[in-house]
């Protein structure tokens, strides 16, 4: 039987890090609105999306414990199923022809 390929942890921490920078875009919010709506400094939401500092589980569960954010949890951990507020490529190709 062969073993399973797992992704490396610095991929899925990379992966993660773009998906919750592209959920802040998406819902129109500053670094710092965003920060102050999960409870996390600025700086601290900075350090995750730039790859200064590891997503761990502890904001994985601030999110899926937040009433307006819980939704997006999963895709934030697995890419699966992304929000219908995401735009696909396709999407940003059909605005800038």
């Amino acid at each position: 039987m062969q073993p399973i390929s797992l992704p490396s942890m610095g991929h899925l921490n990379h992966e993660a890090r773009r998906r919750l920078r592209k959920l802040r875009e998406a819902l129109g919010l500053s670094r710092p609105k965003f920060a102050e709506k999960l409870g996390i400094p600025p700086t601290t939401l900075k350090n995750y999306e730039l790859g200064y500092r590891e997503i761990g589980g502890g904001l994985l569960l601030l999110i899926s414990a937040h009433g307006e954010l819980n939704e997006f949890s999963t895709w934030l951990m697995t890419g699966i199923n992304p929000p219908q507020l995401m735009l696909t490529a396709d999407d940003v190709s059909k605005l800038n022809p």
